[in-house]
């Protein structure tokens, strides 16, 4: 779908639908639209439409009046329309247009009855990352005709005073959705395809396309490092691990921050020899989403340049029951030089972080933040549309929670209460892998994380219950979410405008 702008008035603007976001206050002025007149406008009374959030009514070409097919969409009160109102906006556009199976749409940004603000730029960017968000879908093996996909969304503007801002927003809402979808379809591909190296190569590939800077290990250069935690994981499968590392530098501007992004990246997992039920191993491709997270912000960032340095460390590997897998009883030394030992080999995400963190650590970074599908208490927790969030510094937890407010990917705080600490402590080795409690496994896995982050400000989002669904909602198809793409990249930008940029 290609984002579009033109500085005509909507009723010239040739499309096969015409969409129009109202208010709820704003029903009363859409007889002053040139494209709806009071035989519409009757209709609409008639039907019942109210604008509320998420309503969408479809003017059918020829009936009561109409050119051409025209979507009404409400985002409710006016006085609460906000980011996720928007964004649901532009979700009923793309599903009024594939009701119609409409190639060219057109958005009025400005009008007597538009919800949009007069200075709408970010607005507009918000219904269409909606739309391009809701736009996915995950192909390739599934035969059957495939949803008629729009080849344009076009935002007419009666004023070009905001072009330059309004374009600009644009290309942030593509670069934010497209770096999404790459995410959905890392995730979503079957495991057998998305090995380990497979991945890694993909991933060399795009990231290089757009600019970035990438570095993959093997695994005789993951021993070199010290990475025995990962190289432990990835014994039991036939696979090899890939530790895929990538860096975006400013161009022309000094860099007046560096960040650390870390994603688990397991590839599939069994639980190892502490193996999982059946049910419980279906969508276990799922396991590399805070990895595909990572990669995909990287994505955005390239796009958005940002004057803040930003590296990517995801350790990349399969976790299965082979002859040489590892075992329960078993204990792996770290790139750190801490040793663990293993009483469940089904808590392998935090082992193959414990590396990633470790090496991110030496590159003298002034933030790390980690993201995973780590656990599955906090799925208990939060359920499955929150992630949750912990971290050493307060400042940092908060920026975080305001991005995914932004981005409508929500985080809720959890505490790294100390007292469990001694939950993780080991009479072989200095910490052990999972707690002697089955109680508080969410706060277990972010109080062992923070074994290895130093006396740099972390934080830890874990998304082990938003990273798939298995219905769609809003702007999310089932399957891959892609969660945590846009927040990243979000608090990313934010660090650069705090610094200026």
């Amino acid at each position: 779908m290609k984002l579009a702008f033109d500085a005509r008035a909507l009723h010239r603007v040739r499309a096969d639908l015409t969409a129009i976001v109202v208010s709820r206050e704003g029903l009363r002025k859409l007889r002053a639209e040139r494209l709806v007149g009071a035989a519409i406008a009757r209709e609409l009374t008639r039907r019942r439409f109210k604008g509320a959030v998420g309503s969408a009514t479809l003017i059918a070409a020829g009936a009561h009046g109409a050119t051409r097919h025209l979507a009404i969409v409400g985002v409710g009160p006016a006085a609460k329309v906000g980011r996720d109102e928007l964004r649901r906006a532009g979700v009923e556009i793309l599903a009024r247009a594939r009701e119609v199976r409409a190639r060219q749409v057109v958005v009025g940004v400005r009008g007597p009855a538009t919800a949009l603000p007069a200075d709408g730029p970010e607005a507009v960017g918000l219904l269409a990352e909606g739309a391009l968000l809701a736009g996915y879908r995950f192909g390739g093996y599934r035969r059957g005709r495939r949803p008629t996909a729009i080849a344009r969304l076009t935002f007419a503007e009666q004023q070009t005073e905001g072009a330059r801002a309004l374009r600009r927003a644009l290309r942030a809402a593509e670069a934010m959705a497209k770096a999404t979808h790459r995410s959905r379809d890392w995730i979503n591909e079957p495991a057998a395809v998305l090995t380990p190296a497979a991945w890694a190569t993909d991933v060399t590939k795009v990231a290089r396309a757009a600019g970035l800077e990438v570095k993959v290990d093997g695994p005789a250069a993951i021993s070199t490092l010290g990475m025995g935690a990962l190289l432990g994981v990835a014994r039991g499968s036939a696979e090899p691990p890939r530790f895929i590392r990538l860096a975006y530098r400013p161009r022309g501007r000094r860099a007046e921050r560096r960040v650390a992004l870390v994603g688990k990246g397991i590839t599939f997992d069994s639980g190892g020899l502490s193996l999982k039920a059946a049910g419980g191993m279906v969508h276990m491709k799922r396991d590399m989403a805070g990895g595909a997270a990572v990669l995909g912000a990287m994505l955005a960032i390239a796009k958005l340049r940002p004057a803040v340095e930003v590296l990517a460390y995801v350790p990349a590997s399969e976790n299965l029951p082979g002859g040489s897998a590892m075992k329960p009883g078993d204990i792996l030394r770290t790139a750190a030089g801490t040793t663990i030992e293993v009483l469940n080999t089904d808590a392998e995400g935090r082992l193959v972080l414990a590396d990633a963190l470790t090496i991110a650590l030496r590159d003298a970074p002034d933030t790390i933040v980690d993201i995973a599908t780590l656990t599955g208490a906090v799925r208990s927790a939060l359920g499955t549309r929150m992630a949750g969030v912990m971290g050493t510094d307060a400042s940092l937890v908060r920026q975080l929670i305001r991005a995914g407010e932004e981005t409508g990917e929500r985080l809720w705080e959890l505490p790294l209460v100390e007292a469990y600490r001694s939950h993780l402590d080991s009479p072989v080795a200095d910490i052990a892998n999972v707690g002697s409690t089955p109680y508080g496994g969410a706060i277990h896995a972010g109080l062992f994380l923070r074994e290895f982050i130093g006396d740099v400000p972390w934080a830890h989002i874990d998304v082990a219950g938003v990273a798939f669904t298995d219905r769609s909602f809003p702007g999310v198809p089932r399957g891959g979410v892609g969660f945590g793409v846009r927040l990243l990249a979000r608090w990313v930008c934010g660090l650069a405008a705090q610094n200026g940029d």
